[in-house]
């Protein structure tokens, strides 16, 4: 069953609504979904925070952006107020779904949605490991009063499941999906900025065994893990070049530990990047060594440069690495475990190719732009419907 528009073949307003448009994963997936979205929907764009480096990519399709912001604490009796703001704009604009993003989206779209007799579906990136109590409880609530929630991972789903209480029948795996045309686009460019240490061979790849960490600097990405690994893979590999792209509340800890650890040649901090890809087209591998995720955009994107990734056996990154088949998957906090699987792939270029080729076509197979988009159309023909999300999109799809 299709939904129907406002008229005669007239697509569905579907209000996507995001917190801010900064740099990172969650971000960079909005942005490629409303892009991506079924012809048979409009959207309709609404934030929080009206800031944020991706903003130009959704001013730059044409979209208007309505705010409605917070300040402070959700216990503020403005949190109320813009809940009203939004069921009227939802009446207003005759949006039949809405599609929250993030924390503070879920707890303002579900109650707006209710009032505006409108259909609603929360969403969920991350384990909650950087949740207060409070905090995890009100969205937990949120996501069980929702006509659905969209997830990226089945790491992401069982929590919700299971330790929040969410209907099964209501949680939806969406993976996340890259536009490889645009993507392989962007790896052939330039780099927009130099790279201290980084000499390129005549095949583009860095001269010196490179590794790459794409990861805004906080505690739960785990860099401070990769340091100390990487103390151990230079004593193997002397020339070992990492790179690190993203930045964030770490920096002066991650900045010390470098130093502490004569490091300056070794590891290079390169901030906020928006030639990613370009970056990862001249590594040799990439890594995450994260505490705690949902499925990763880094280890996509890796992949799809064809790079082997070694990452963490936390959340998603399971569903994404396939031990020794794709790359390796070590356990959290384990340094030691980390640098000697850098070093094992650092050390044979031939079998990381073949891993990194693996690596890219399981993206071409399973990860690409055209299946989220495909799929998250089904989940708001299934919500619009009336219908169990879970039934239509059921977990092994």
């Amino acid at each position: 069953m299709e939904p129907e528009g406002d008229g005669l073949n007239e697509p569905v307003p579907v209000l996507q609504f995001a917190n801010q448009f900064a740099i990172g994963g969650a971000e960079g997936q909005f942005v490629a979904r409303v892009r991506a979205l079924p012809e048979r929907f409009r959207p309709v764009v609404a934030c929080v925070h009206k800031e944020g480096p991706n903003l130009q990519a959704i001013e730059e399709i044409g979209l208007h952006v309505e705010v409605f912001g917070l300040t402070g604490s959700l216990a503020r009796p403005s949190t109320g107020k813009q809940i009203v703001r939004l069921a009227a704009f939802l009446v207003q604009n005759r949006i039949k779904l809405v599609h929250a993003n993030d924390f503070y989206t879920n707890v303002l779209a579900v109650p707006a949605a209710r009032l505006a007799g409108a259909k609603v579906i929360a969403s969920r990136f991350d384990l909650a490991h950087w949740y207060s109590p409070q905090a995890h409880v009100v969205e937990a609530l949120a996501c069980r009063a929702a006509d659905a929630v969209y997830v990226n991972a089945r790491a992401v789903r069982d929590m919700c499941v299971h330790e929040e209480a969410v209907s099964a029948r209501r949680v939806v795996v969406v993976h996340n999906g890259i536009d490889l045309t645009r993507f392989d686009r962007a790896r052939g460019q330039p780099l927009q900025a130099p790279v201290p240490g980084l000499e390129l061979r005549g095949d583009g790849k860095s001269r010196r065994p490179a590794v790459i960490l794409v990861g805004n600097l906080y505690p739960v990405k785990g860099h401070l893990d990769l340091i100390e690994a990487v103390e151990e893979v230079r004593r193997r590999i002397p020339d070992v070049l990492v790179l690190c792209a993203g930045e964030g509340v770490m920096r002066p800890s991650v900045e010390q530990q470098i130093r502490a650890r004569g490091l300056r040649d070794t590891v290079v901090l390169l901030g906020h990047r928006l030639d990613v890809p370009a970056l990862l087209d001249r590594a040799h591998v990439g890594c995450l060594p994260s505490h705690a995720e949902g499925l990763s955009n880094a280890v996509i994107e890796s992949m799809a440069a064809g790079l082997p990734v070694v990452a963490t056996s936390v959340g998603g990154n399971v569903e994404l690495v396939e031990e020794a088949v794709t790359g390796h998957l070590v356990p959290a906090h384990r340094p030691a475990l980390l640098a000697d699987r850098l070093v094992t792939l650092l050390s044979a270029p031939d079998q990381a190719r073949k891993l990194g080729s693996r690596g890219r076509a399981r993206v071409e197979a399973d990860l690409t732009l055209a299946a989220m988009a495909r799929k998250t159309g089904e989940l708001y023909d299934a919500v619009l419907a009336g219908q169990s999300p879970a039934e239509r999109l059921p977990l092994a799809a």
